[in-house]
C-alpha cells in the first residue's frame, strides 16, 4: 500500500513538472481589473494601464525566444493608454537581453512605456562580478531599456496630462522587507518630491512588502503596482507556498483609501508554472463616489 501511494505521488509530481515546464509557463492570461477612486480626476475616468512584471528574459533563451514576441504582441493588443513594467527584466546580467531589442522596442502606448528595477536587475546574483562590474551592469541595463523607448523611473516621477487634469506616475528602486535579503534602494521622498498629497498618484514599486511598511504610513499614494512574488509559480485552490513569506503576494489589497495591486508576473526564474499562470494585468481606472474593486 505504501509503495502504491509513493508511486502515485511520484506520477503526480512528474505530471505537474511536465505540464508546468512545457505548457504552464507559456499559458498567458490577461487579468482585467477595474478600480474606482472617488478622487480620480474626471478626465482620467476609463484610463487603461497595462502592467507586466518579472519578465526574467534569460529564462526564454535556448529555444523559447519567440515567446517574448508573443508577450509583447499580447500587451499591445490591449490598446492601453499607458504601459508599465514593474521590475526583474533579467535573471543575472544585462547581457541576457542580447537579441531581444527589436521585440522589447515594439511596446507602444499613447502615454509611453515606463519601467523600474527589481532585485534581479542589480546583478547581485552574478557572483563572479566585482562591485564595480555590478554597478556598470546596472547602468547598461538602464541604458538598454531607454534604447527600447522605455522611460526608467529611478526614485523619480512624471506627470501625465488629460485635458485640464493630471496624474502623477512615480517609480522607486527596489525596496524589500521579507525575510530574504533584497536591495533597499527606494527613496520615497525623492520620488514624490513636488507631488502634492492631493495629486492622484500611481506608484511603481517592485516588492509588495514596501507598500505596507513604508508607502501606506508615509504617503497618500492612491495606487501602488508591484510584482516580485510570481505567486510562487505554483498555486492550487488559491493557495501558494509563497504566502508563508508574503502577506500581500497576489491580487488587490486595500488600506483606507490606498490600493495595492500585485501581479503574478509574466515570466519565470525557474522554467515552471502551475496554477500561477503567467499574467498581463489590465487595470482600468474609474471615478466613483466610493472606492470599488472589480476583477474578472
Amino acid at each position: 500500500m505504501t509503495l502504491i501511494i509513493g508511486m502515485a505521488f511520484l506520477l503526480f509530481f512528474i505530471f505537474l513538472w511536465t505540464y508546468g515546464y512545457h505548457y504552464g509557463r507559456f499559458r498567458y492570461q490577461v487579468h482585467e481589473q477595474t478600480i474606482c477612486f472617488y478622487d480620480l480626476p474626471l478626465d482620467f475616468d476609463g484610463y487603461k494601464i497595462v502592467q507586466f512584471s518579472d519578465l526574467h528574459v534569460g529564462t526564454f533563451r535556448g529555444g523559447h525566444e519567440m515567446e517574448v514576441q508573443r508577450i509583447m504582441d499580447l500587451i499591445n493588443a490591449q490598446h492601453p493608454d499607458l504601459i508599465v513594467f514593474t521590475g526583474d527584466l533579467v535573471n543575472f546580467r544585462s547581457a541576457e537581453l542580447d537579441g531581444f531589442q527589436c521585440m522589447l522596442s515594439e511596446l507602444k502606448a499613447p502615454d509611453g512605456v515606463y519601467s523600474i528595477l527589481g532585485n534581479h536587475d542589480y546583478a547581485l546574483y552574478a557572483r563572479s562580478l566585482t562591485d564595480r562590474e555590478r554597478a556598470d551592469d546596472v547602468q547598461e541595463l538602464i541604458r538598454r531599456q531607454r534604447s527600447y523607448g522605455w522611460n526608467v523611473l529611478l526614485n523619480d516621477h512624471t506627470t501625465i496630462r488629460r485635458g485640464k487634469s493630471h496624474l502623477c506616475l512615480a517609480g522607486v528602486e527596489n525596496q524589500g522587507y521579507s525575510k530574504m535579503r533584497f536591495p533597499k534602494r527606494a527613496d520615497l521622498s525623492k520620488a514624490l518630491s513636488g507631488v502634492r498629497r492631493s495629486d492622484f498618484t500611481v506608484l511603481l514599486s517592485h516588492d509588495p512588502t514596501h507598500w505596507r511598511h513604508d508607502i501606506v504610513p508615509q504617503t497618500s499614494v492612491q495606487l501602488t503596482l508591484s510584482g516580485h512574488s510570481h505567486a510562487g509559480q505554483f498555486k492550487v485552490f488559491g493557495w501558494s507556498p509563497v504566502q508563508m513569506v508574503y502577506s500581500e503576494w497576489s491580487g488587490t489589497f486595500v488600506e483606507g483609501s490606498q490600493v495595492l495591486s500585485v501581479s503574478e508576473g509574466v515570466g519565470c526564474l525557474i522554467p515552471f508554472r502551475f496554477g500561477a499562470w503567467p499574467e498581463i494585468n489590465v487595470i482600468t481606472l474609474r471615478r466613483a463616489n466610493h472606492k470599488m474593486i472589480n476583477s474578472k
